[in-house]
């Protein structure tokens, strides 16, 4: 810089000097011609020689004297070049100065200024930055952030998950290219056709999602657009359940009221006046009344249980409330020949769960083999080691089929309905045991073979002491 600046004036110098020279020298000549006196040529190449050297050394001068000058000027400026060049590298202060030039100190200080701001500034905007990145990331929603022409800006680990999307997103990728569901592409369309608010339900691999686009923007402008992706699997799942449950309920319910109904209708129009028939008939609707019973007891226990919270509970000993399930069903062993064999390997305290939550579990699970068996044994085991405790019971029925057992803890779902309607069973004991089981942490085992019988096992973790 400092060449840009010297040479042209000292070029320029030395042309008007030169010009100087020549047009001195020139008028020199014409007055002393005019004056009749003449000057040799050797004392004209001295005056123009003296004029020369005169020349050259206020042109030294002059040099050093802009050369000093313009460093004080050039010297700072490619300081606070340099210092601005570490901006880059996120250096935002420097070394303060002092320039003599006042203007040029001015500058510094401006710069100081503008370096501790734009400092603030970034770091204020890399904060919220990551505030956003962690706040978008953790959201229990997916999330897809659009231009106005449809390019996706960014999307969260969340939306891509949902929409079954695997690895990066390319840039400048257009919405509708990564999901070309005509639904979706519906919906993308018409938002960004009529900036209206867009809502679609669809069903991607597993997942059943609920997707809203909006328009965001300001005073009637819009910027860019999000597409809001909720996850309503499960929510649907619950609804189907809650439908499926309403559904068997009404129809449980409805089959005994139907008998009692009948067979009082029946007594009304004067069954009653035969004695015998009329004792088969109340015996009857005995039966049936009993089984409502037991089903409205096992639908509230079962809500009961599905809503509650693990408390605070005393130790239980497993061996007692095995007995006295035993002897709760030995009459309906008895009937069948069925003999229940506790076989206590070790005995079992478990702690901190509700004996009566304990005795629900055995009496469906004992209660199920004495249904399901018609001849043989059921065995009772307790086992213990140091990190589990087990409870197994194994029959000699007749089986579960392989494809059932995954759906053997479902509400009312009856592997054999015929047996289990007539032996007075209401379809919800091992959704029962389930919830149970779930609430205390158990581990639920079950393996069957058809003709063979059937064997569950509880496994429970013991609590670290």
């Amino acid at each position: 810089m400092k060449n840009k600046i010297i040479w042209p004036t000292l070029t320029a110098i030395w042309i008007l000097v030169i010009a100087v020279a020549v047009e001195a020298t020139l008028m020199g000549s014409r007055l002393m011609n005019e004056a009749g006196i003449s000057l040799a040529a050797g004392e004209v190449n001295r005056m123009i020689y003296h004029i020369f050297v005169i020349a050259g050394i206020i042109s030294f001068v002059l040099y050093v004297v802009l050369k000093g000058a313009i460093k004080k000027i050039t010297d700072p400026i490619e300081a606070l070049t340099e210092d601005a060049k570490k901006f880059k590298e996120d250096q935002y202060t420097h070394q303060l100065r002092d320039y003599d030039i006042e203007e040029l100190q001015n500058l510094a200080h401006a710069f100081d200024y503008m370096g501790d701001e734009l400092s603030g500034t970034i770091r204020k905007l890399r904060h919220q930055k990551a505030k956003l990145e962690s706040m978008f990331s953790s959201l229990e929603e997916g999330i897809i952030v659009i231009d106005k022409k449809g390019y996706i800006d960014e999307t969260n680990e969340l939306a891509r998950k949902l929409l079954g999307l695997k690895g990066n997103i390319p840039n400048n990728c257009h919405i509708t290219h990564l999901l070309r569901e005509e639904q979706f592409v519906k919906l993308v369309t018409e938002g960004l056709k009529t900036n209206k608010m867009q809502v679609i339900e669809l069903k991607i691999g597993e997942y059943i999602v609920y997707i809203t686009m909006v328009a965001v923007g300001r005073s009637g402008k819009v910027y860019e657009y999000l597409l809001l992706i909720k996850d309503v699997t499960q929510l649907r799942g619950l609804e189907e359940m809650k439908y499926q449950f309403v559904s068997n309920v009404s129809h449980e319910l409805k089959t005994p009221l139907t008998s009692i109904q009948g067979f009082v209708e029946t007594l009304q129009a004067g069954a009653i006046e035969n004695k015998e028939v009329a004792y088969r008939f109340l015996n009857i609707i005995d039966i049936e009344t009993k089984r409502l019973y037991r089903l409205i007891q096992d639908i509230l226990l079962l809500s009961e249980i599905e809503n509650m919270d693990k408390q605070e509970y005393g130790d239980v000993k497993v061996a007692s409330v095995i007995e006295n399930c035993m002897s709760l069903l030995q009459e309906q062993a008895d009937k069948k020949s069925v003999k229940i064999v506790f076989n206590e390997e070790q005995s079992l305290v478990i702690k901190n769960m509700s004996e009566d939550h304990l005795t629900q579990m055995m009496m469906n699970l004992l209660g199920n083999a004495v249904r399901y068996t018609d001849n043989g044994a059921i065995i009772i085991t307790t086992q213990e080691n140091s990190r589990q405790q087990i409870i197994t019971i194994r029959d000699s029925g007749i089986g579960i089929p392989e494809e059932s057992i995954p759906h053997i803890f479902e509400r009312f779902y009856r592997v054999d309905k015929g047996r289990s309607r007539q032996s007075g069973g209401t379809g919800l004991g091992l959704s029962i045991v389930k919830h149970i089981a779930k609430l205390y942490e158990i581990k639920i085992e079950v393996s069957s073979e058809l003709g063979e019988g059937t064997c569950f096992r509880l496994i429970l973790n013991k609590e670290d002491e």
